[in-house]
């Protein structure tokens, strides 16, 4: 029976087999340092360090984990183990000490500070990987294939490092340029495009790779030693909003891959795609082999990672949730360690803080009935599924312009309102979730509640 310092709820994301990594400062301080979240409780790493825990003495001022992830991995890991082991003796400082002391804390519950980016974040990289994403949104935009690249390489695109923002921190309705939506007619032109708030605002569901040992310019990482560059994993759920440039929220907290392993949820990929068949080049039917087997050397890695994301959509400043959407990191076609490796094919290099996303998780019908068979006994959210056969149908979409067919067949919520797009005071809430049974843990909750547009753009 493992000891704690302070009780751990029993569904907790945070249990001392995971030890996530953090940036915090007590609302009473203000000063930004390291810190690991445990149950309901953020560890102070520079009050442990004070107290004589073996460490870098300056990684626990420091603002960033950017040094401390740069590390080899096994220093990490004994880090870790070391954190681990401390909470588990029931004669160290943290049960010899009165944790919660006002002058040097130990413990700080959770309610009682503020989190910050974890890393500071030089590039972000935005991969297209859920087959059944790329399919479903190339179908509401008219194009019947998928395009043949797709099952060939990783596509990504290069997002915007400084939309990147922290869990809790309110999203404004983003501006843009739209059409005017009108032809005009034979003697007067059309009207000119407009400057105006978005009115379809989405969401993405996504998860991140912070990048830990740099790859120097010039050289590249093969898939299969791309695990030494991946140690922290990121829940980037709120997706690029309006252009792909607007926010990108992300959580607090970053698990580390050595959790991710115990808990159960790295292994070996799936042979094959579960979606058995879907467009090719021309439309024709083709089979939808999992770029996991893919047979160019450079990309071949036998590792995967399952990680479970959901959805929610609050309507009453998040005090209740409705649930939108699970999805699973494993569905995509090609998995993380492939995406670090073919970013790094052109010898672009890469450095420590360096952001990639997954894309958008979507999985398909297939795909979402082997898992619900495979959790069936499993742990669950204890939302109610709403919404009928539709609601199980779209259930395993990542964004709402899969849910509700771009528009055209809005969701309708518990409290009778309807969902299309996202609306002000609306807060997008997502979760994600490893391992099953008692070596579950989870990255926490990222929530972010859309604001008014600006009145006054500066013009």
């Amino acid at each position: 029976m493992i000891r704690h310092p302070f009780p751990i709820p029993k569904n907790s994301p945070f249990p001392v087999t995971n030890i996530p990594f953090g940036i915090f400062s007590r609302n009473d301080e203000h000063i930004a340092h390291p810190g690991v979240a445990l149950g309901d409780y953020v560890l102070d790493l520079q009050a442990l360090i004070r107290r004589g825990m073996a460490a870098n003495e300056t990684f626990g001022s420091q603002s960033t984990l950017n040094d401390f992830a740069a590390l080899p991995a096994d220093l990490r890991c004994t880090f870790r183990r070391q954190i681990q082991l401390t909470v588990e003796d029931s004669t160290s400082v943290l049960y010899s000490e009165r944790l919660a002391a006002a002058d040097d804390p130990l413990a700080i519950p959770r309610s009682e500070v503020t989190m910050h980016l974890p890393m500071r974040i030089g590039s972000f990289t935005d991969f297209m990987c859920a087959h059944e994403h790329v399919q479903n949104v190339g179908r509401l935009a008219g194009y019947d294939a998928v395009p043949p690249n797709f099952f060939e390489i990783p596509l990504a695109y290069n997002g915007k490092a400084s939309s990147v923002i922290v869990s809790g921190k309110p999203v404004r309705r983003p501006h843009g340029i739209f059409p005017s939506g009108g032809p005009g007619t034979t003697t007067t032109p059309p009207p000119l495009p407009g400057y105006a708030p978005t009115r379809k605002l989405d969401y993405e569901v996504k998860m991140g790779i912070f990048v830990s040992r740099p790859v120097e310019y010039g050289t590249s990482v093969p898939a299969s030693r791309a695990r030494a560059h991946i140690q922290l994993y990121e829940m980037t759920p709120l997706g690029p909003f309006n252009g792909k440039s607007a926010a990108t929220s992300i959580s607090p907290w970053v698990v580390t891959l050595d959790a991710l392993e115990e808990a159960g949820a790295l292994g070996p990929h799936l042979a094959d795609n579960p979606a058995a068949a879907g467009a090719g080049a021309g439309g024709a039917a083709r089979s939808v082999r999992s770029g996991k087997d893919t047979t160019v050397p450079f990309l071949q890695c036998s590792d995967d990672i399952s990680v479970q994301v959901t959805s929610y959509i609050s309507r009453d400043k998040g005090r209740t949730k409705e649930k939108l959407a699970t999805s699973d990191l494993k569905h995509l076609h090609w998995s993380p360690f492939q995406m670090l490796a073919h970013q790094s094919s052109s010898g672009c290099g890469l450095s420590t803080g360096d952001l990639v996303g997954t894309g958008t998780l979507s999985s398909s019908a297939e795909q979402a009935a082997a898992a619900a068979a495979e959790t069936a006994s499993s742990a669950g959210s204890s939302d109610s599924e709403r919404g009928g056969e539709r609601r199980r149908r779209t259930g395993r979409l990542g964004c709402l312009q899969e849910i509700v067919m771009g528009g055209a067949e809005p969701v309708r919520l518990s409290d009778g309102s309807q969902l299309t797009w996202i609306e002000d005071g609306d807060t997008v809430l997502l979760e994600g979730w490893a391992g099953t049974g008692d070596r579950r843990i989870g990255f926490g909750t990222v929530s972010n509640m859309v604001v008014p547009a600006a009145e006054d753009m500066g013009f």
